[in-house]
């Protein structure tokens, strides 16, 4: 048996809990960003026939270009600088601020005071957490720890707290790692990780839209180690302590500094607004206002395979509809009658990787 390694908590907030506050997240997730609320088009049918139907997974990222203070409730000074410099190394990355403060609020709380496990709410559900509560906890850096042990487990950690879950639950990894579960169940419960806990953190998978890649990353600063005792044959993963190409990748895409604007307000009639898909996976968010019941076409045009989704109404994590090829050629087209309120719509590519052109409008139905 491998010697007990260190990694996160098997109640990692934001990982796990009760239904109802995983609802609460998801609903604090959405007002964040609306773009947190993706949609994933599914087409099937029996006899060739399409049927399109829609998946939708909530993820936890802030809003792009946010600035985020960070506050330590305890601790040496010596951890807490060392923490401070390589969680700012994420700056390089993604297009947010990690202000760290000494007084007044802050959405990350860091602590040293539970021994022994290290965790970090993921991304937004720091905001579900009590204003007195830490959100993110570093259980065993010392002064004298290694530099190498600072950056693995404060990259990682901090991965978590901009959105990141961990990579052996991305579904790509299924098949990928020969577990030996007995094994694995037996190695964990050293740590006091009941099966239920092994299962949930280590065996369960995300769906597609809640990943950090697209392919599996062997190499993501998000993966555990997987010692050779722990799997059937010969396979392992050591320690990662850097970011990886992809984790560098995923970070720009979903926090990208230019190429994709903010929520973009339009109004109803005016003229369309012209926009781009500018980056693989990027999603666009637009907005508007409604002061009476209306009937609204909502579309966009162009040679662009656009997804469009209505959200609202008050509510951005309420998805009303969604269209693929309902409109010319492969644009999405909504024909809604809708109530006063606000509403909003994001547009993303049908392919993960497409890009282009695109124009966006709502008018109201006449007759």
């Amino acid at each position: 048996m491998a010697r007990l390694c260190k990694i996160c908590s098997p109640r990692v907030p934001g990982l796990s809990g009760l239904a109802a506050a995983r609802r609460s997240a998801d609903e604090v997730a959405t007002r964040e960003r609306v773009d947190n609320t993706r949609v994933t088009v599914l087409r099937s049918g029996p006899g060739g026939q399409r049927h399109t139907r829609a998946a939708f997974e909530v993820l936890k990222l802030w809003e792009n270009g946010r600035r985020i203070r960070c506050k330590f409730l305890d601790g040496d000074p010596v951890v807490q600088a060392r923490v401070q410099a390589i969680a700012k190394q994420w700056e390089a990355h993604a297009n947010l601020t990690l202000d760290f403060v000494t007084q007044g609020a802050a959405e990350i709380r860091i602590s040293f005071a539970e021994k022994g496990f290290s965790w970090s709410t993921v991304g937004t559900d720091a905001l579900t957490v009590p204003a007195s509560e830490a959100t993110m906890n570093y259980g065993w850096l010392e002064p004298s720890t290694s530099l190498r042990e600072y950056e693995r487990v404060v990259r990682h950690e901090f991965g978590h707290a901009l959105g990141m879950i961990h990579e052996h639950q991305n579904p790509a990894a299924s098949g990928q790692i020969p577990w030996d579960k007995p094994k694995v169940y037996k190695y964990y419960a050293q740590q006091g990780w009941s099966t239920a806990d092994v299962d949930f953190n280590i065996f369960q998978t995300y769906s597609e839209e809640s990943t950090n890649h697209s392919a599996f990353d062997a190499t993501s600063i998000m993966q555990y180690a997987v010692p050779d005792s722990l799997t059937v044959g010969s396979f392992a993963i050591g320690w990662n302590t850097d970011f990886s190409p992809l984790d560098v990748s995923y970070m720009q895409r979903q926090y990208p500094r230019t190429g994709a604007p903010g929520v973009v307000d339009l109004v109803l009639g005016a003229a369309r607004h012209a926009a781009d898909l500018a980056s693989t996976g990027e999603v666009d968010t637009y907005r508007f206002t409604l002061t009476a019941a209306t009937t609204c076409i909502m579309n966009t045009e162009g040679s662009t395979n656009t997804v469009l989704a209505l959200h609202g109404p008050n509510d951005p994590g309420a998805v009303l509809a969604v269209d693929d090829d309902r409109g010319q050629g492969l644009n999405g087209r909504i024909v809604r009658k809708l109530g006063a309120g606000d509403y909003w719509l994001t547009v993303k590519h049908h392919a993960p990787d497409g890009r282009g052109a695109y124009t966006i409008g709502v008018k109201a139905r006449r007759g």
